[in-house]
């Protein structure tokens, strides 16, 4: 009995001691840019193509639907919300006020959501958990306005922040990885299909980027490709294994050492990016590829960035 106590004791403060870690905010700093700078170039292209009141406003202005939100209580159209969602999201890429900023955006993305259903996205609601978990994290403590200010008045930001939002948000990034390759059911996706999914894809004129008649010479590389797919989403938990064997390189282990010999996160990373920027080049998903890659930081060490 005696021994079981120590054990959960010893269980808890390491688990107490993961989630008090600190680390350079290199990662959160990086992933706030990106994800900021994606925010608001997704923004500023509705207006580019314009389409704010086309989604935002009421008929018979535009095709948005009736909503009695928060927005409506203030008075504000659907196209002033798309403005302050554009604010904070420039705020969030800059680290200008960057809690209230990313609490902003959230409350705004989330109103616009409703507004416009139609144009709600799974990346719009996956970038808005992004932005609420930084909104909880010190990711303006580096490379910001904020962290600018600060030292200028004397009170500068400490680089070493709670490690726990990068945490969570790698898990997150892995979730949506393993969920996507779980709600793959189709045959297509499999050997029994043929791995034909890739090459369907981009011979959909919806949301391919080229003309399909190249797609049937490069058939045997859409199929290498739909089942690397595969392996990546299903075997995204595994990158935490890989990336524990990485962190502990010193402690022996066969597994441990096999791993950081073959390079296995890095090669389970380089597929990411191959993913990523695959459907960037061959697809019209918008701000898709671009939203994933912007949490990429995540994936590495404190080490790694500087």
């Amino acid at each position: 009995m005696t021994a079981l106590v120590q054990s959960g004791r010893a269980a808890w403060r390491a688990w107490v001691a993961l989630w008090d870690h600190r680390e350079d905010a290199a990662a959160l700093a990086l992933v706030r840019i990106c994800v900021g700078l994606v925010l608001a170039y997704d923004l500023f292209t509705i207006a580019r193509l314009g389409l704010v009141d086309a989604l935002y406003l009421p008929p018979p202005v535009g095709y948005a639907v009736a909503y009695d939100g928060w927005a409506s209580a203030l008075g504000w159209s659907g196209a002033t919300v798309w403005l302050v969602a554009t604010i904070a999201a420039a705020c969030i890429a800059t680290g200008t006020l960057t809690r209230v900023a990313c609490v902003v955006f959230v409350l705004a993305s989330a109103q616009l959501g409703h507004i416009a259903p139609d144009g709600e996205r799974g990346i719009d609601m996956m970038l808005r958990i992004v932005v609420g978990i930084l909104a909880c994290s010190r990711s303006h403590a580096r490379w910001s306005i904020d962290a600018w200010v600060r030292r200028r008045i004397g009170k500068p930001l400490a680089h070493e922040v709670p490690a726990w939002p990068r945490y969570l948000l790698l898990l997150q990034l892995l979730w949506i990885y393993v969920s996507g390759g779980l709600n793959k059911g189709g045959a297509s996706w499999g050997p029994f299909g043929g791995f034909t999914a890739l090459a369907n894809i981009l011979a959909d004129p919806h949301v391919a980027r080229f003309d399909p008649a190249w797609v049937a010479t490069a058939l045997p590389l859409t199929r290498i490709a739909t089942a690397l797919t595969m392996a990546f989403e299903l075997g995204a938990p595994l990158y935490l294994a890989f990336y524990y064997f990485a962190a502990t390189r010193d402690q022996p282990g066969k597994l441990r050492a096999l791993s950081n010999r073959l390079q296995l996160r890095w090669v389970w990373i380089a597929l990411g990016l191959s993913f990523h920027l695959g459907i960037a080049i061959t697809m019209r998903l918008g701000s898709f590829p671009w939203g994933m890659l912007a949490l990429y930081p995540v994936l590495l060490m404190p080490r790694e960035l500087g």
